[in-house]
């Protein structure tokens, strides 16, 4: 569920930038439309050719002629590019990706499982029916359900569906100049998310799995429960070291990867503890619950954030067998505490 988008897709591309973050990486800082996700990180290795992972967001030729700035900051050009790894399918990651193929003839690896972004783009009718569908089922207002039905960001923040070239699956290795990248399956933040490891170099980029903050953004309905999926890669985030740099999507490079892992893991805790107690205080859908867990706000992205965030928690503890959810007769959910465990979580 992708929700509201900004007012104008344009971008400045005199905020791009590129800074060495280890011999012959580079990182691409691209400036992006939302408001509260000012860039996203791209990383480019030199070699014969540049193995460049994610490579910013469509919707308005200024995110093209962002990343071709930053990579002229870094001494390159689209033409360098043998190689786009794409972390997700999200299009602040790949949305310029066609273009990309086009200007370099460039070989793409990215996760078979990317229907959650382009299923949108394939059918678009379909899954702005279904998108409006839950909503409702759930209790978002009438006034809000255009908003949270829409496509606009696979529609224009993705310029099409990306077609791979080679499937980022776990243990996969990805060529470059410093070294073999090592892949690893970490999805949570939405199924088709990779991670990967350069051993040799102690590096790691991790996409969107993981930042300096607790900011899971969590991608409901292609995945059976993406908060226990979130926490399985945090432990595959923990595994590969203190002494691994990890290398965000979205901020600061990352040098204790264990304590970053912990801090998610605490995050995701309270915030299911947080569900729980919402739980307690009534029957409710979806939309209400996200409101006594966050609370209310005037940013209608924030709130899509938060509903379909609580929506994956609730789901989580469905499974868990601690929250049943129920059919009305008017055709939304409410759900509330399951009978078998009518007592408060602490």
């Amino acid at each position: 569920m992708a929700g509201p988008t900004p007012a104008s897709w344009a971008v400045d591309p005199g905020k791009a930038s590129a800074s060495l973050v280890a011999d012959g990486v580079w990182r691409l800082r691209l400036p992006l439309a939302w408001a509260h996700l000012t860039h996203v990180n791209a990383y480019a290795v030199e070699g014969d050719g540049v193995v460049l992972f994610d490579c910013g967001m469509a919707g308005h030729p200024t995110g093209e002629q962002a990343l071709e700035q930053a990579l002229a900051a870094a001494g390159m050009t689209p033409e360098d590019v043998t190689t786009l790894v794409g972390t997700h399918a999200h299009s602040d990651h790949v949305g310029l990706a066609p273009w990309l193929v086009a200007r370099s003839g460039c070989e793409v690896w990215m996760h078979p499982a990317t229907q959650h972004s382009f299923d949108a783009i394939r059918e678009p009718a379909r899954i702005a029916a279904a998108r409006e569908r839950r909503s409702r089922a759930e209790g978002v207002p009438e006034d809000r359900l255009g908003d949270y039905a829409s496509l606009d960001e696979e529609l224009a923040g993705l310029m099409g569906v990306v077609a791979a070239d080679h499937a980022l699956v776990e243990g996969a290795r990805v060529l470059s100049g410093i070294g073999d990248w090592e892949v690893l399956e970490t999805p949570g933040h939405c199924p088709s998310h990779v991670s990967l490891a350069q051993r040799e170099s102690r590096l790691a980029i991790l996409g969107d799995a993981a930042c300096v903050a607790f900011v899971p953004w969590l991608d409901y309905g292609y995945s059976a429960d993406p908060a226990a999926q979130h926490l399985v890669t945090m432990d595959r985030i923990a595994g590969l070291g203190d002494d691994m740099t990890g290398l965000p999507g979205h901020g600061r490079a990352l040098t204790d990867l264990p304590a970053v892992a912990a801090m998610y893991r605490d995050g995701f805790a309270e915030r299911i503890a947080t569900t729980r107690r919402a739980v307690d205080e009534g029957p409710a859908g979806g939309w209400e619950m996200s409101r006594r867990v966050f609370g209310i706000t005037d940013d209608r992205i924030i709130e899509f954030a938060h509903f379909v965030e609580t929506v994956c928690y609730l789901r989580h503890l469905r499974l868990e067998g601690a929250v049943a959810r129920e059919l009305t007769a008017d055709g939304t959910f409410v759900h509330r505490v399951a009978e078998s465990t009518n007592h408060p979580v602490g």
